[in-house]
């Protein structure tokens, strides 16, 4: 009778169990977000979701890889520690981004404003994602 019991208990905890695409819906889900890029530190996009306007996610993707890139070889060279994240804002979009393990979360928006919520909302969904990747 407990085998039966645990190979429920197992079923269960698989069907229960999140992946990255979970966790990149969630993320697009909070207001002001319109797209969630994961990228590689060579520019190739591993995952995304959702859109940009007036550009598509490959070229944010290989945007974000070679800004980080950039930005990390400038962390080692100062001695400063790990690259841990950059807010950048444009006239008509805001970019976020966060290591997650090797590759690179992008979470892009429309609005500025949002800025501090969206940091707030994404501070525990991104370590999980780094367990997915």
């Amino acid at each position: 009778m407990s085998e039966v019991v645990t190979q429920v208990q197992s079923k269960t905890q698989v069907n229960q169990a999140r992946t990255s695409t979970d966790i990149l819906h969630e993320i697009n889900e909070i207001k002001g977000v319109n797209a969630v890029v994961v990228v590689g530190r060579d520019g190739f996009v591993i995952e995304s979701i959702g859109h940009m306007p007036n550009s598509n996610l490959d070229v944010l993707g290989a945007a974000i890889a070679s800004a980080i890139n950039g930005i990390s070889e400038m962390g080692a060279e100062l001695t400063v520690g790990d690259f841990t994240d950059l807010f950048v804002t444009y006239k008509e979009a805001m970019i976020m981004c966060f290591p997650v393990g090797d590759a690179i979360c992008g979470i892009a928006g429309e609005d500025a404003s949002a800025l501090g919520m969206i940091r707030h909302k994404t501070h525990k969904l991104i370590p999980e994602l780094e367990l997915y990747l």
